[in-house]
């Protein structure tokens, strides 16, 4: 029987990325994709364009949404759902920058007699290879995101992915993640020095949550807390410009993750 793949992409403000995502994806041997769902983070024109251009070449494969900025939580729980709204078998979740092998589906798909939830081999531009849970190629059967739900749109930016592939479907779900080794793609993904005001909030926010709302309060969360804020104000006071407004939304953000309060602060955009 033959496996139906769903794949979505969640890009933002990348068009020359999306692009080459696009043929990574749209290209692969072997085994294809059955349709791709792309969330459109903003409304960009050349975004939309590549879209367009890509869509009008492969009639019927591409669909789309255009959201206000759901940030990638939001993004990949649209995603997700429009996935359990359709007949497909798998779904195969990618950022942006995320750009498959050749024969990355294949492999992948070939592993699906045995597993349910599994990772590509995930590689930096340097060779390095990552070894943690992003929304790097995971491809994930329908009846284990039927077990696990959908993530956490109320995050919006951070840790969302840990949240559902970590601790929702692996250790709550104690469903066994599987790391192909012939499946690869790249990340491009490259961090800036300098972070947006932005960035400060919702790190700290989203780690306080993740980590005293999810599991019970130990010495070794307090240490790994404590040391993200020690080094968050040293980047602040060494690195950063704007260091009071940002220092002012790290506070912010410990404040909103004491408080429970969670969603996209839209004033800080």
């Amino acid at each position: 029987m033959q496996k139906k793949v769903f794949a979505v992409v969640v890009t933002y403000n990348r068009a020359d990325v999306l692009k080459k995502s696009l043929e990574s994806i749209i290209g692969q041997s072997g085994k294809k994709i059955d349709h791709l769902y792309i969330v459109v983070n903003s409304k960009d024109i050349e975004t939309l364009d590549v879209i367009k251009e890509y869509s009008l070449e492969y009639p019927g494969l591409i669909s789309h949404d255009l959201y206000d900025n759901v940030g990638p939580a939001g993004g990949f729980y649209y995603g997700i759902k429009k996935f359990t709204e359709s007949g497909y078998d798998y779904v195969w979740l990618m950022d942006d920058d995320i750009f498959p092998d050749p024969s990355c589906l294949e492999n992948l798909v070939s592993k699906t007699n045995k597993h349910s939830f599994i990772y590509p081999t995930v590689l930096k531009p340097s060779g390095e290879t990552v070894e943690a849970f992003g929304w790097w190629g995971v491809l994930i059967s329908r009846e284990v995101v039927q077990k696990a739900g959908m993530p956490l749109k109320e995050l919006f930016y951070w840790i969302e992915d840990t949240e559902y592939l970590q601790n929702r479907i692996h250790w709550k779900n104690k469903i066994e993640v599987y790391r192909s080794t012939e499946a690869r793609v790249l990340h491009l993904h490259k961090r800036a020095l300098k972070r947006p005001d932005w960035y400060y909030y919702y790190v700290m926010r989203n780690t306080l949550h993740y980590r005293f709302r999810f599991f019970s309060l130990n010495k070794r969360s307090l240490i790994r807390v404590t040391y993200l804020f020690a080094n968050m104000v040293y980047k602040i006071l060494i690195i950063e410009s704007n260091k009071m407004r940002k220092f002012k939304n790290l506070l912010l953000g410990i404040n909103h993750a004491l408080n429970g309060r969670l969603g996209k602060l839209d004033r800080l955009h």
